[in-house]
């Protein structure tokens, strides 16, 4: 099991501050506090940093029933009863008349309107349906400002329903790997040589859990989340069973 990894960065440093002070709060306030949403890498740091209160309890939430990926994390003193936390995500509907509309079209038609990154969830699409999971601070900009993504005319509404959405993967496969090196695990990702993975590691097209990773011999976990510029974005599940050949299996689900 991967241990944990500490901040990469600057802007890493600057999230876990962020952290430590949305903590502090709510121990101090004795009142609950609530971060914006966080990718998994963020969720990861943040869980990190929580661990030291041990009277403070966090919830991490994605807005919806099922494996969400963005989520916010609320964070209460142990006393407080979670019946009267009141989220600070509301989730968003539209119908589609365009069924090629994707992910990322929702995605930059909300960074036009300069809503950042952090206020806004996932963005789940199905069925000529889609609903954006946000923060309430800008439901209100969405739904008088975005009127089209791509070649869609969208019209939002706020969604009241109990919302459950299950992942649908655009492949499924099974493959086996020599160890769960990153190398390893990345080559069988994108159908190419181990040679090729490590120049995508170094050249920095690689991200774990939206992690910049650079060291072939990084170690995969089950259900790490990977994506390779170019080649596309994965999740791989590993139980650690073995082939004949003492080869590890691996499931690839990608996106």
């Amino acid at each position: 099991m991967r241990g944990y990894i500490p901040p990469q960065n600057s802007e890493e440093n600057v999230f876990v501050k962020k952290a430590i002070h949305t903590l502090e709060l709510a121990e101090g306030l004795q009142k609950p506090q609530f971060t914006l949403f966080m990718d998994l890498r963020q969720q990861q740091l943040f869980a990190a940093q929580a661990n030291k209160y041990p009277d403070i309890n966090v919830d991490y939430l994605c807005g919806y029933d099922g494996d969400g990926e963005r989520r916010i994390a609320a964070v209460y003193p142990e006393h407080f009863d979670v019946d009267y936390l009141t989220l600070p995500i509301v989730v968003l509907k539209t119908e589609l008349n365009d069924d090629k509309v994707s992910h990322k079209d929702f995605l930059g038609a909300a960074m036009g309107l300069k809503i950042k990154r952090e206020y806004m969830g996932d963005i789940l699409i199905k069925d000529k349906q889609a609903f954006l999971v946000c923060h309430r601070n800008v439901a209100d900009i969405l739904i008088d400002e975005l009127h089209g993504v791509k070649r869609s005319s969208v019209s939002f509404e706020y969604w009241e329903e109990p919302l459950q959405f299950t992942k649908e993967y655009s492949e499924y496969r099974t493959a086996t790997v020599a160890s769960l090196r990153a190398d390893s695990v990345v080559a069988a990702l994108m159908n190419k040589s181990r040679t090729e993975a490590v120049k995508q590691i170094k050249q920095g097209n690689v991200k774990f859990n939206h992690m910049d990773v650079l060291q072939s011999d990084f170690e995969v976990v089950d259900g790490d989340i990977i994506s390779v510029k170019h080649f596309g974005k994965y999740k791989v599940f590993c139980d650690g069973s073995k082939s004949r050949k003492d080869r590890i299996f691996i499931n690839i689900a990608k996106y």
